[in-house]
Order: structure tokens, then sequence, then C-alpha cells
């Protein structure tokens, strides 16, 4: 095979490649948005800096792989990546690993709750403790002082 088709064909291929990978960190994207909340301003920044890597992702390979110059057919096989890759395993994959992740996250809630419930009650039980006691002295020296007052008189 002539080297120049060589070239075209690695070329198209490490294009493939970088949209798919393109696209799958993208999803770890949504995955991370789905399990800790995120308000508009959150996500547009986070988009921004996607996209901004993701251009110079793009730009490093077209130089390095095609001295710079810039063709469709290496935006077409990097979109022909994107989409098998979403075809293929982006579909499932964002859906089935951020519900396990919200899965994992209630169930390390109920752990911390189980395991710092009796803590939490010991704390609670010893404050109100301490708060009747304190009470009842408080009322003690007040009848106290009183009683003194009175005498003084």
């Amino acid at each position: 095979m002539d080297a120049v088709i060589q070239h075209e064909i690695r070329l198209g291929l490490w294009c493939f490649l970088m949209g798919a990978v393109l696209m799958a960190a993208y999803d770890v994207l949504r995955i991370f948005r789905r399990v800790v909340r995120h308000n508009l301003v959150a996500v547009s920044l986070e988009d921004l800096i996607f996209w901004m890597t993701c251009m110079a992702v793009s730009f490093e390979l077209l130089r390095v792989m095609n001295h710079g110059i810039f063709r469709y057919s290496v935006v077409l096989m990097a979109a022909l990546g994107m989409l098998a890759y979403y075809f293929l395993l982006g579909k499932y994959a964002v859906s089935w690993t951020a519900t396990l992740l919200n899965k994992g996250k209630c169930l390390i809630k109920k752990w911390k709750r189980m395991l710092t419930s009796p803590v939490k009650n010991a704390m609670i039980k010893a404050y109100r403790f301490v708060r009747k006691r304190w009470h009842r002295r408080k009322k003690k020296r007040e009848k106290n002082s009183s009683i003194s007052e009175g005498k003084k008189e």
C-alpha cells in the first residue's frame, strides 16, 4: 500500500478513536452530574472547560498527525467515533453507572447513619443530663441567694 494511503487510514482511525474517547469523557461528566447535583452556572462552566479541552485535543491530533491541515474527513471520522461509542456503550453506560453510584451513595449514607446514631444519641443524652443538672444548680443557687438576702434584711 502507498505510504500516503497508509497515513490517511492511520489518521482516520486515530480520529475515530479520538471521537469515541471524547464521547466517553463527556459521559463521565454526565455521570458526575447525575450523582452530584449542579446548578446552571456549574454545568455551563464544566461544559465550557470540557469543550475547550476537546478543541485542544483535536487541534493537537491534527497538528501532529496531519501537519495542522484541517479536513472534513477528520471531523467525519471523529463524529463517527462518537456515534459508534454512543450506540454501542454510551446509551447504557450513563444510566447504569449513575444508578449504581447513586445506590452506593444511599448505602453509604445508611451505614453512616447506623454507625453514628449511637454516638449521636449518647451525646444528646449527655447534653440533656448536663443541662438538667445545670438548671437544678442554678435554681438552688437562686433559692439560696434569695434566702440569704432575706436574712440580711
